[in-house]
């Protein structure tokens, strides 16, 4: 297929032995993190604060915290998330709720610190946070966190990117990262393919990492308008980070408003856009994201159920019990322009 993504393809249906969507088994795992339905909120300040994180656990899935706040806050919002997780999940072994707790880092020298204080407080789960993850800083950034001698147990997994070549995904994987996160200027906020000219179609970029063939887990994120997209992605990918989806419910941090029709809504911005980097302290210079109003969605167990059911659809039209059958017998087909108006995408 030529560099393609999302809405350029559909499955082609197959035989199928699945009686019922029921039968069909959605889980995945990122190391000791272990999911029910392979989903993850997105590590955005307007996406995942500590009310995020258990949730996305109590649905089955991820949550990352984000990492606009200051070191000390980061380690009030581990705790509190974690608390929220045992809540939620009162099933889970101390463990597993530490797996489900998820932390950022960026690559800047004041992140070192927010690492360790992380790693110290018992975060076990880090995602190094970048725009552009093929490069000597992430490469520094992951030795340092391999290397950081503690007096806890170093039982540590990294989350590395965004990357989107093949090349990244072998250098990162030579350089310690244990899993990807693919996606460069997808997502909806995202104005870095417009305002650079870079960047890779997500669907493309997800096949060329799986090429690489380095035997780590690959998470997409960006691009999902659809819950067939979600679909489209776990052909090459173990897990979905999801941000715009889950944009305006009521688990996103920031307050609900309303507008003078008489709607509510919330605020939804990535960490490049002008405004967040003026909260978060930097200057409002070139930015490479915007910040936009969403409805209010509710709950966003809701949206994860939506998405769910249609993975469980999508894995029985290929007659798929699981992902690993999914990502071996499904089969993906460009369609014409005519098709995309017809398949309303």
């Amino acid at each position: 297929m030529s560099e393609i993504t999302f809405s350029d393809v559909m499955f082609e249906p197959q035989y199928s032995e699945v009686r019922s969507r029921k039968l069909v088994d959605l889980s995945s795992s990122l190391g000791k993190t272990h999911m029910r339905v392979p989903l993850i909120s997105a590590n955005m300040k307007d996406i995942s604060g500590v009310k995020m994180i258990a949730e996305m656990a109590r649905c089955g899935g991820l949550g990352i915290l984000h990492r606009f706040m200051t070191i000390n806050e980061n380690v009030d919002a581990f705790y509190e998330a974690l608390d929220g997780v045992r809540a939620a999940c009162p099933s889970f072994s101390e463990d597993g709720a530490v797996w489900h707790t998820g932390v950022s880092v960026g690559v800047k020298e004041e992140e070192k610190e927010r690492f360790v204080k992380l790693l110290e407080v018992g975060a076990k789960l880090f995602c190094i946070d970048v725009a552009h993850g093929h490069s000597v800083l992430v490469k520094e950034m992951i030795k340092y966190m391999k290397s950081y001698k503690s007096k806890r147990p170093k039982d540590i997994y990294i989350i590395a990117g965004n990357i989107a070549t093949s090349q990244a995904a072998i250098d990162l994987s030579f350089w310690g990262a244990d899993a990807f996160k693919c996606g460069i200027g997808p997502g909806e906020i995202c104005i870095t393919r417009k305002m650079t000219g870079v960047g890779v179609p997500q669907l493309h970029a997800l096949m060329e990492i799986k090429k690489a063939n380095v035997g780590r887990p690959i998470i997409s994120d960006g691009g999902i308008k659809y819950s067939g997209d979600v679909a489209k992605a776990l052909k090459y990918a173990n897990a979905v980070m999801i941000g715009s989806l889950f944009s305006g419910t009521a688990e996103t941090p920031g307050n609900v408003y309303k507008n003078v029709e008489g709607q509510f809504y919330k605020t939804y911005g990535g960490s490049s856009s002008g405004e967040n980097k003026v909260k978060n302290g930097n200057q409002n210079s070139f930015v490479e994201g915007v910040i936009k109003t969403v409805p209010f969605k509710g709950h966003v167990k809701y949206i994860v159920r939506e998405i769910e059911d249609s993975l469980r659809s999508s894995f029985s039209y290929s007659g798929s019990f699981n992902l690993k059958e999914f990502q071996t017998r499904s089969v993906l087909k460009e369609i014409s322009s005519g098709a995309k108006i017809e398949s309303k995408i």
